[in-house]
């Protein structure tokens, strides 16, 4: 159906000329086997409601209508006849034996009219998407080729020829019945015609034809035939194209993740458990701080972080401690409180001045924090380290655990 392969395939606005216009011949095709379809449909119905008593469409026991037994009454009719894979057989018809030969063919009539609207629903589809110029349908994981779709009309269009081709044999039976039983009348179902079937399945075929045609046409090497090096250079190309559509599509694909990210971040509303409050926007406070500001007053029992690494190493003031040891020791206690061992200073020498605590640093604006002096208790957090690493008193240079 489609006219160029998908490697030769183009953006919509710089299709050929020939792709352009060979969309009127295919709905032309189109329209005429939806009429083929809609007298099919209408003359099978109408005789069907001549020759039994109920709706052909519904469910029903094809019991013929009271004036075709009337004019069939004490009638029989002996012939010999090839029929579907037997030949010369021996056929005798009777009033209560020739009701099965109705049912048969009313049965493939009726089949047609349900094959015929499918594979016109199926080709439609398919002409769509040669208009559109689509050559697969994605979805997520999951790809459907267009060429799925031209083997299923195939598949229906060699449904109705085979319909047409059985039920051809049962219909000249009954004719010559009917005809042999004195019914002159033509508008009986025996007696409709499927000429219309033949050129309903003719014509999806000959679109097929045409379109292959053209597009042996256009596969056919217009500059001679490739010497063995252009076609390794022709599949490199093509391997090539092949990997750029796939980068582009993991960047596109990449492009959504990432507006999504930014979608859900601008409609966060960082909020806490069951809390109303907002905490503002996030604020990285440090290495290991903390990512959002608690709410107040519970930024200083805020658990689970330590203080930023460079805070710690600033405070270290036992030269013994190695830095890998000395982490976590800048929140200790002062020598005012009981049960604390002081580290030993030399003569003259002060503690480096402490810099703002990052809890204090996270605390609202307008509440007061209690800052510890030379002679008062610096406030713990709840976070700080259960074991503390001291000199040993019997061993220098080796740290003692408490």
């Amino acid at each position: 159906m489609q006219l160029v392969s998908d490697l030769q395939q183009r953006p919509k606005r710089g299709r050929l000329w020939i792709e352009k216009s060979i969309v009127p011949f295919y709905d032309l095709c189109t329209g005429v086997q939806l009429i083929m379809f809609l007298i099919h449909t209408v003359t099978t119905i109408d005789s069907a409601s001549r020759t039994f008593t109920r709706h052909i469409i519904v469910q029903n026991d094809f019991e013929l209508a009271p004036s075709l037994v009337y004019k069939t009454r004490n009638c029989s009719f002996s012939t010999v006849r090839d029929i579907y894979a037997f030949n010369a057989v021996n056929m005798t018809f009777t009033q209560s034996s020739v009701n099965d030969v109705f049912v048969d063919q009313a049965i493939k009539m009726r089949l047609a009219i349900f094959v015929c609207g499918a594979t016109i629903v199926v080709g439609s589809l398919n002409r769509m998407l040669v208009e559109a110029n689509v050559f697969v349908i994605k979805f997520r994981n999951f790809y459907l080729w267009k060429d799925m779709i031209s083997a299923a009309e195939l598949l229906l269009l060699a449904y109705v020829i085979q319909i047409v081709a059985t039920v051809r044999s049962p219909a000249i039976l009954l004719q010559d019945y009917l005809r042999h039983c004195g019914v002159a009348a033509n508008f009986y179902l025996p007696f409709v015609s499927t000429i219309n079937l033949w050129v309903f399945a003719g014509v999806g075929y000959f679109t097929y034809v045409v379109g292959l045609i053209i597009y042996l046409n256009n596969a056919l090497p217009k500059y001679g035939v490739m010497t063995p090096e252009e076609i390794e250079e022709y599949k490199a190309w093509v391997r090539s194209r092949r990997a750029e559509q796939e980068q582009v599509r993991m960047l596109v694909d990449e492009a959504k993740r990432a507006h999504a990210r930014l979608h859900m971040l601008s409609n966060a509303d960082y909020k806490h458990g069951d809390s109303n409050a907002l905490s503002g926007l996030p604020s990285v406070m440090g290495p290991n701080g903390p990512m959002y500001r608690p709410p107040y007053p519970y930024d200083a029992a805020f658990s689970g972080y330590a203080p930023s690494v460079p805070l710690m190493m600033s405070t270290r003031t036992n030269s013994h401690l190695l830095e890998s040891q000395f982490l976590g020791t800048d929140i200790m206690q002062t020598p005012a409180q009981p049960g604390m061992m002081a580290f030993p200073m030399h003569d003259n020498e002060q503690l480096p001045p402490l810099s703002p605590s990052p809890y204090d640093a996270m605390r609202p604006p307008g509440a007061t924090a209690a800052m510890s002096s030379s002679g008062a208790a610096v406030p713990l957090p709840v976070n700080m380290p259960r074991k503390r690493i001291v000199p040993s008193p019997n061993k220098e240079g080796l740290p003692m655990y408490e």
